[in-house]
């Protein structure tokens, strides 16, 4: 029996504060001069699971019509979940541009393995907090 690692990323977003003058093409270019808020030289964060969902798999279309390939990400391969999560944080950061958080990282499910077999035996996702660096602030779903 195998275990079906989870289409779930982990974004953990930190809040920013403005770094000085904003950029003279700020307005055709949205570069934001922002930096990390380290109060007590810590970054205060989020962290969010997000479900990754394929909208195309619940309709019922005849393949060949349908050009979309199915969802089946391997976060096991890095580059699929450095995609799928470059994407994502992306989104997240418009989505959320009128406040001050901001993506930090992303997260794919990481394989626990059995020593003694070698058998994967489920996954965990990361958590939030980063020794000497973060102080997490909430852990939701979204």
């Amino acid at each position: 029996m195998s275990v079906q690692i989870p289409p779930i990323l982990v974004l953990i977003v930190c809040k920013t504060i403005s770094g000085g003058e904003p950029d003279m093409n700020a307005a055709w270019t949205h570069v934001e001069n922002l930096k990390w808020d380290t109060p007590n030289s810590m970054m205060l964060c989020r962290r969010f699971e997000v479900q990754l969902y394929d909208p195309v798999e619940g309709l019922k279309l005849n393949p060949s019509d349908n050009p979309a390939p199915p969802l089946n990400p391997s976060f096991n391969e890095w580059g699929q979940c450095a995609r799928a999560g470059v994407t994502l944080s992306k989104s997240w950061d418009d989505q959320h541009h009128d406040t001050p958080w901001r993506v930090w990282r992303i997260g794919c499910p990481a394989p626990i393995v059995d020593e003694k077999t070698g058998a994967i035996v489920g996954y965990k996702l990361p958590e939030c907090g980063h020794a000497d660096t973060v102080v997490c602030e909430t852990d939701s779903a979204i």
